[in-house]
């Protein structure tokens, strides 16, 4: 089977490995699709050979072990199997899944192959999850409104917040107006008028829970400075690349409750993931046709530095792993 490999920074193969086997209580799984995150990017700019990437899988069932129930060769599938975390090797033409032990969700008839890639949609999910969301109208900040920012713009709508939005492009400001956001900003502009004060005199006093998105220090400080004294920082971004600095006098003087909503839970996983293709598939979660661009196999690289420049042109990038070759093209509106 294929299998994409670094051979180095920012260069990868394609190589042929032999085909996986399974027990008898595994599924084989024929990839179609890999996600591909901005949480390893980083970490393909200065890969090493032989490191590997993709952790976002959608396929179909190839096989199926004889004491697994509940599956047939054909279903469409996805979750999170091989391996969760940045890293863990998904990039490949076959992959094992365990059910019980992995995520392995068959998804509705009405969801695409390009919509139902639900790793990220579980860790959307997990982290909304862990809001203080308060009662329905509540205002909620997020800052960085990308592909994940913007998922959790539209589910945090879906249970009733009155959504704040930051972002440093105009193009991802529009996103986020697209999946929800009730208020838009510049941070320059979400300085100014939302810094959070100890005093009511002194004006704003911040919002009582602020999701960072941004992946950057400056989002990071800025979304910090933006919670309420004894409010809630959500941390959903995985902030690769290197360290953050950030202002921990001002944790402890506002006393902020600083949360990393990444999920280590199984079960939060799978629920998230089961729950996500439910509400996608009754249009309770409006995060359907996002816009898409699809890469053959041997153009992972140009997918990942793609990143970069993506804004205003998709929002969500991914592989297709039985595309052998041709030219990247956008699906979704």
């Amino acid at each position: 089977m294929k299998h994409i490999i670094s051979t180095g920074p920012m260069k990868s193969q394609i190589v042929d490995e032999p085909m996986p086997t399974i027990t008898d209580d595994q599924l084989l799984i024929k990839t179609k699709y890999v996600g591909v995150c901005r949480s390893e990017h980083d970490d393909w700019k200065v890969a090493e050979a032989g490191q590997q990437f993709g952790h976002e899988p959608m396929g179909y069932v190839a096989e199926v072990g004889k004491n697994v129930k509940g599956f047939a060769v054909g279903d469409r599938v996805s979750g999170l199997w091989g391996g969760s975390l940045p890293g863990s090797g998904g990039m490949v033409e076959y992959g094992v899944a365990t059910p019980g032990k992995d995520v392995v969700v068959k998804l509705p008839d009405c969801l695409s192959d390009e919509e139902a890639i639900l790793e990220p949609l579980a860790c959307i999910a997990s982290a909304v999850s862990k809001v203080k969301k308060g009662v329905p109208g509540d205002k909620i900040a997020v800052v960085g409104t990308g592909y994940m920012g913007c998922g959790a713009i539209s589910l945090l709508k879906a249970c009733g917040a009155y959504v704040v939005a930051v972002d440093i492009r105009p193009e991802s400001r529009e996103w986020a107006k697209r999946y929800g956001a009730d208020e838009v900003y510049t941070p320059e502009e979400a300085w100014e008028k939302f810094e959070a004060h100890m005093d009511p005199s002194e004006g704003f006093l911040g919002f009582d829970a602020v999701m960072e998105w941004g992946e950057t220090n400056e989002s990071l400080d800025l979304a910090i400075h933006m919670t309420k004294m004894c409010g809630q920082l959500c941390i959903g971004a995985y902030h690769t690349g290197g360290k953050r600095l950030v202002d921990v006098q001002r944790l402890n003087v506002m006393a902020i409750d600083c949360l990393s909503t990444h999920p280590r839970e199984l079960e939060l996983s799978r629920s998230g993931a089961e729950n996500a293709a439910r509400m996608l598939a009754s249009g309770e979660w409006k995060f359907r046709n996002v816009p898409t661009r699809i890469y053959p196999r041997n153009m992972f690289d140009q997918a990942q530095a793609d990143l970069e420049v993506k804004y205003g042109k998709f929002v969500k990038a991914a592989v297709d792993m039985t595309m052998e070759d041709g030219e990247p093209y956008i699906i979704g509106e």
